[in-house]
């Protein structure tokens, strides 16, 4: 399989070179084009130039490159013969350029060819204790990032793979509402359709506050939110999403609380590299524990894999897209009444 990636950042270099070298993949060659030299990667065959890129005979496309940049890389790819085209959420981060994707997915031939990313979306393994979706009351969804500290006592984030302080000055809209809401509302969505809901979808915002607490006020269109909160409903189902970037070192809490109606709680976390599906009742508890890191499955069983979802459910890929396109123009409205229209 020739796999052509479209930028070589931090997202490429953490999380997909690792995972693609820990399933030892057979058959795989890399290619990639970043404009910025000093990103090329030993393990990608650089070319020249996007136009050199999408001359190859490749099988799929990654697009990673920063999210501004995902639609106008996109409509190139879609002129060349590329069959599958993978892009990195946000698949676009504003609602002008959703609305120009919409417009292109329309076809359905186009649509049958671009699939919208989110590693989070495969962490639907609580539905092996669940048969319908008429059983959930209620899902909590969060994700809590440990923090460090700076010399003058601020909070600051860290790296996600290196666990090292994150030295970038993080702006709106990078903050927490699109940047991880993405990554949970992809993992409450998925786990609710496989049990047989619809795409309802439905959020409001609670608060939203910077790093050092204090609320975004309408009209800030440069600080990006630390921590925030949301709630609404899914398919009727009432949910909340807790947002936080800056939870300290007691952070680290990234998943979801699905409570049903028979008292049953099934609680989804991270546990160091892997995936820990508990269920919980007044009288016991049983765990089922899926290894490995999140980027492994999703590369593995939505991407690169010999079972990808092109190969085993291609009819899938337009509502899966449409999914991701949905949740992002959600959290991108709660960004215009937070701040004002931008």
């Amino acid at each position: 399989m020739l796999v052509g990636f479209i930028g070589n950042g931090a997202v490429v270099e953490t999380a997909y070179l690792p995972a693609i070298s820990r399933l030892s993949l057979a058959g795989l060659t890399l290619y990639g084009f970043d404009p910025d030299p000093a990103r090329r990667k030993s393990e990608i065959t650089p070319c020249d130039s996007l136009h050199d890129l999408l001359a190859l005979p490749l099988d799929v496309v990654l697009i990673a490159t920063p999210s501004l940049a995902h639609l106008p890389v996109l409509e190139a790819v879609l002129k060349s013969a590329v069959p599958q085209i993978v892009v990195e959420k946000p698949v676009a981060p504003t609602l002008e350029q959703l609305a120009v994707l919409d417009s292109l997915l329309a076809d359905p031939a186009v649509a049958s060819r671009v699939l919208a990313l989110d590693h989070w979306m495969v962490r639907t393994d609580a539905t092996r204790f669940i048969k319908d979706v008429s059983e959930i009351e209620r899902i909590e969804g969060f994700l809590q990032e440990p923090s460090g500290f700076n010399d003058a006592g601020e909070p600051v984030a860290l790296n996600f793979a290196t666990g090292e302080a994150d030295t970038r000055t993080l702006r709106h809209p990078d903050g927490v509402i699109v940047d991880i809401g993405t990554h949970v509302l992809a993992m409450i969505r998925e786990t609710v359709h496989q049990l047989g809901g619809t795409d309802e979808l439905s959020l409001e915002l609670v608060h939203a506050r910077d790093r050092l607490g204090r609320p975004i006020k309408e009209g800030d269109v440069t600080t990006a939110e630390g921590d925030a909160a949301l709630r609404g409903t899914l398919s009727g189902i009432p949910i909340t999403l807790t947002l936080n970037k800056y939870a300290g070192p007691a952070g680290g809490q990234k998943g979801m609380k699905i409570y049903l109606h028979d008292g049953r709680v099934i609680n989804v976390d991270r546990r160091g590299a892997d995936e820990v599906v508990e269920v919980l009742n007044a009288n016991s508890s049983r765990q089922h524990i899926i290894d490995g890191p999140l980027y492994d499955r999703c590369l593995k069983e939505v991407v690169l894999g010999k079972e990808r979802m092109f190969v085993s459910d291609p009819q899938g890929i337009p509502a899966m897209t449409r999914r991701r396109i949905q949740e992002v123009k959600a959290l991108l409205a709660l960004q215009q009444e937070l701040r004002g229209k931008h």
